[in-house]
């Protein structure tokens, strides 16, 4: 069961976004580079950031993460989270729904959902005109 926490934003992508079935995920390099969580990490630092933001691809929202511990150090794939744990997390943010997203994750989530659902209806509209003219 989800709790909701009213003092907190809403989460930043639709509680359906799911982009399991996409592959790729974008990124956006200079955004990446530049970025202070790439800047001011270090190695261990950004392998653990880069997993966050990989793993959060495939969850359910797309962009989210579970706000829970454990979760997090088995996502980050690192045997040192505790040190790394502050920087790799950098950005991400608690949402009403109880779990973290990063805003940059989520807005390249928002536009694959949104090209995957445009696909869906093209290709409902195209099943429906085909199917129609039979």
């Amino acid at each position: 069961m989800t709790v909701i926490d009213a003092d907190l934003p809403p989460p930043l992508t639709p509680a359906g976004c799911d982009l399991r079935d996409f592959p790729f995920m974008p990124v956006d390099v200079r955004r990446l580079l530049t970025s202070e969580t790439w800047v001011l990490g270090n190695g261990e630092e950004r392998a653990a950031a880069m997993s966050l933001w990989l793993e959060s691809w495939h969850q359910v929202p797309a962009g989210s993460l579970p706000d829970h511990p454990r979760m997090l150090e088995r996502l980050a794939q690192t045997s040192k989270w505790k040190k790394v744990a502050d920087q790799a997390l950098r950005g991400w943010k608690p949402c009403s729904d109880g779990r973290l997203y990063h805003p940059v994750v989520a807005e390249k989530a928002l536009e694959a959902w949104i090209e995957k659902l445009m696909n869906s209806i093209s290709g409902a509209a195209g099943n429906a005109k085909r199917w129609c003219l039979q």
